[in-house]
């Protein structure tokens, strides 16, 4: 659990971690903001929870929040706190910590707490483009609140189709004079 198969080129570490370190990466890259600037993150859907463990190494006073069904928050917790790091379950009383929560609204409050706040980021890697049609209707509204978005997605997956809805998303994006691109 949250130990993933060793990546056979560098057994060092795993393709998971990889992966997401090089979105990171690219984000660095593409939007020429350094990742300590952020003093909140807002994950949608965060697997074991290896990319709030990168993050935090990376920019240890980041309140980092993921959104997430309850059981997958429970392996998260688990996942984060074997690494020693504060975590709290549907909680958003301290600072500096990782606040795993899984209802809409605990998220729509948690967005309320960062509405002024102009150095926020929302990351959701393949989790959108595996996220059912209808439920995305309901979070339509975090693309709304996050000026600066790291999103990775399936053009396809389980016959959905799902270029067309981020390149809405991207065209949103510039509507709003967010530097946007679908690579």
């Amino acid at each position: 659990m949250g130990n993933p198969v060793r990546y056979f080129l560098y057994p060092k570490s795993s393709g998971n971690k990889i992966f997401q370190t090089f979105h990171l990466k690219k984000f660095d890259d593409f939007s020429n903001i350094n990742l300590k600037k952020f003093s909140d993150v807002i994950e949608f859907g965060g697997g074991y929870g290896n990319m709030a463990s990168t993050f935090k190494r990376i920019n240890p006073k980041v309140n980092y929040t993921i959104f997430d069904t309850y059981e997958v928050n429970l392996l998260q917790y688990y996942y984060l706190k074997r690494l020693n790091y504060q975590v709290f379950l549907n909680s958003n009383k301290q600072k500096e910590a990782i606040y795993l929560i899984n209802s809409l609204k605990e998220l729509k409050l948690k967005l309320s707490t960062l509405k002024n706040k102009s150095n926020k980021l929302f990351i959701a890697n393949w989790s959108i483009s595996e996220t059912p049609l209808e439920f995305r209707k309901k979070i339509r509204f975090l693309f709304e609140n996050f000026d600066y978005q790291l999103i990775s997605f399936q053009s396809e997956f389980e016959k959905i189709d799902n270029y067309e809805y981020f390149l809405n998303i991207k065209i949103n994006n510039n509507k709003k004079n967010r530097n946007s691109k679908l690579i």
